[in-house]
């Protein structure tokens, strides 16, 4: 049934590139994105449950169950790392879809947030946090409230939980860590490590004319992510794991 909220992909894709957004993102694990490289689709934290595939923990997964987002797909149209030079928090792995996607019959039912869902606890009522309208959201998108930008999510519903990455994925960007672990009892480059696992899996998974990207290949540019994974590394190994590992639970 439609509801108040589901947005007009058509009108929203002409709103987003009259800002210049020429991009939507997702970000997450490195785990938990080989498992969507492997399957070919983002995939809802309910088909990756229900189908017995591996997935890492997320602190919103509760809240998701509870507020019936558990089945969808969330995309930004901003590159958070890049936006406030800092890490992602969903993980350092991030998939560039085209904006073209919107148009396409891949995407049924879109309503986008007003408000990060795991602040909706503060928000109760439905019509603070969806937009119905299209013009508010134009008026109030972009307009140099970063911390409000980001809280408008792109929620993707009736898609059975799965969005194919292909024809319309343009990069996959990888977080340079800039850091030296522990691997098979030897001193590796964890970036390194990680860069020929992915590689061997794009290849496999016939993603060879997608774009690779290594952020910070060289310096990290007044970003604070390599200070941050740092600390991980010190004081939070078990996050640093989390994030990074490509089998966390081995």
């Amino acid at each position: 049934m439609a509801s108040e909220f589901d947005i007009d992909k058509n009108d929203l894709y002409e709103i987003l590139s009259k800002k210049g957004i020429n991009n939507l993102f997702h970000a997450n694990t490195i785990s938990t994105s080989i498992t969507f490289l492997n399957e070919k689709n983002l995939l809802s934290r309910k088909y990756v449950e229900d189908n017995n595939l591996f997935q890492t923990p997320q602190y919103t997964d509760n809240k998701d169950k509870r507020y019936g987002i558990w089945d969808d797909i969330f995309l930004d149209a901003i590159d958070i790392h890049t936006e406030f030079r800092r890490p992602n928090n969903y993980g350092p792995f991030l998939f560039s879809f085209d904006l073209d996607i919107l148009k396409s019959d891949l995407v049924k039912t879109i309503r986008i947030t007003k408000v990060n869902p795991s602040k909706w606890d503060k928000y109760p009522l439905e019509n603070d946090r969806y937009y119905s309208d299209l013009n508010q959201f134009d008026d109030n998108y972009r307009k140099g409230n970063k911390l409000k930008d980001v809280g408008s999510m792109f929620i993707l519903k009736d898609i059975n939980g799965k969005l194919p990455l292909l024809p319309y994925s343009n990069r996959f960007i990888l977080d340079n860590p800039n850091l030296v672990v522990n691997y098979n009892n030897e001193k590796k480059v964890l970036a390194d490590i990680l860069t020929e696992k992915i590689d061997s899996i794009l290849l496999a998974n016939n993603f060879g004319d997608v774009t690779k990207e290594l952020r910070h290949k060289h310096n990290f540019f007044n970003c604070t992510c390599w200070p941050k994974y740092n600390s991980f590394l010190l004081y939070n190994f078990s996050e640093l794991k989390r994030l990074f590992h490509p089998t966390p639970n081995k």
